[in-house]
């Protein structure tokens, strides 16, 4: 076992790690220093990477996005290679609006599936608004996949007029545009977290 030091803080959820020559990288939703269970809503957890460099025995951070975000995932085939895209929640989970009468201003609030192209540096946001609250999202490559980011993202997300759930499926390569498909469930599905597409192997 090798140690190595990093500012103080709080990871609860890696998108990724891979072999990089000599270092090691490791994408990370990283809470700031001072973060407490109690504290929660407080809290405003980034996307990170570490490079780890072996021979030096030294850890390099790196912010790749400063936008409040939890849960990331990456296509199932890329974990533990490298990988170009992930993807996230931007939902104030632990501060969410308590109802219309809750006085703090639209923005205030992410409600948000970010796709993030790790290569160009960039972001793409698919918004579901201030009580559209989003979980986690699953990527589902496509059945036979041309790229990294050919499929599908699906995740729970609560339909204020219907006060119910609904699945919503995205095409990863059209990001912000409509939804593929939204299934109407007939309940609210709690703000949950990790689950995962697992195919039927009978087709």
């Amino acid at each position: 076992m090798r140690w190595f030091e990093v500012a103080p803080c709080l990871v609860g959820h890696t998108l990724n790690a891979y072999e990089n020559g000599p270092e090691l990288v490791v994408d990370v939703v990283r809470h700031p220093e001072g973060f407490t269970i109690r504290d929660f809503g407080n809290s405003r957890p980034t996307l990170d990477r570490w490079r780890i460099d072996l021979a030096a025995g030294a850890l390099r951070e790196e912010r790749l996005d400063d936008r409040t975000q939890e849960f990331p995932r990456v296509d199932p085939r890329r974990t533990g290679r490298p990988h170009r895209y992930g993807y996230a929640a931007a939902t104030e989970l632990y501060a969410a609006p308590t109802g219309p009468d809750d006085p703090r201003p639209d923005e205030g609030f992410s409600s948000a599936l970010l796709k993030h192209d790790l290569e160009r540096g960039t972001v793409e946001a698919h918004e579901f608004g201030r009580f559209g609250a989003v979980g986690e999202g699953v990527f589902v490559p496509a059945e036979n996949p041309a790229s990294e980011d050919d499929g599908y993202v699906m995740a729970y997300a609560h339909d204020p007029e219907r006060g119910a759930a609904d699945l919503v499926l995205l095409a990863a390569q059209d990001f912000t545009g409509e939804p593929v498909a939204r299934i109407h469930l007939p309940v609210r599905v709690p703000l949950g977290l990790h689950g995962n597409w697992v195919p039927d192997p009978t087709g």
